[in-house]
């Protein structure tokens, strides 16, 4: 998805993006922890892992960047 990658390059270095393929048996532990099982499908993870923010639409992709800064604002990210 263009649009993502656009988003990864703005904020490289502040969030970072991870993609698993769901027919990839690598992936199998992500997906039990997380419960994906369709793409696309959007998590966003505390550093701890915990799912903030979750999405199984194409229209979530339009929402990331407002999203995004709001939970930036509220952390120490640079």
């Amino acid at each position: 998805m263009p649009i993502v990658y656009g988003l990864e390059q703005e904020y490289k270095g502040r969030v970072r993006f991870v993609r698993a393929n769901i027919h990839n048996q690598a992936t199998f532990a992500l997906q039990e922890k997380l419960g994906f099982t369709a793409t696309p499908e959007f998590f966003l993870l505390d550093e701890q892992g915990n799912i903030l923010e979750h999405w199984d639409d194409d229209a979530a992709v339009a929402r990331l960047k407002p999203i995004f800064d709001e939970h930036l604002k509220n952390t120490n990210a640079p």
